[in-house]
């Protein structure tokens, strides 16, 4: 009787120091903080620099446009000029 007793007590201590640990360590959920609104004049300015950005990224893919346009041209004059050297070999091969 007396080591049941005994148990029983070391067994609740145990699950006190077990409850008490869990206890320290969970932290409280944080409270959401809300942030002011942002003043009129920083959404016109910030519209205002979004609108000009997206002007330059526009400029910049219309010259990487052009550039594309003007690579694609020496690539197929460098086409040509592989073909017709293949055939000028054919022919002095012949010859």
């Amino acid at each position: 009787m007396m080591q049941t007793l005994r148990i029983f007590i070391i067994s609740l201590a145990m699950l006190a120091c077990a409850v008490l640990g869990v206890a320290q360590t969970i932290q409280p959920t944080p409270v959401p903080l809300h942030a002011a609104a942002p003043a009129p004049a920083e959404d016109a300015k910030q519209q205002a620099e979004t609108a000009e950005n997206i002007k330059q990224l526009q400029e910049l893919k219309a010259q990487n446009d052009e550039i594309l346009k003007q690579q694609q041209a020496a690539l197929e004059a460098l086409d040509e000029m592989q073909k017709e050297a293949e055939q000028l070999r054919i022919y002095s091969k012949r010859g």
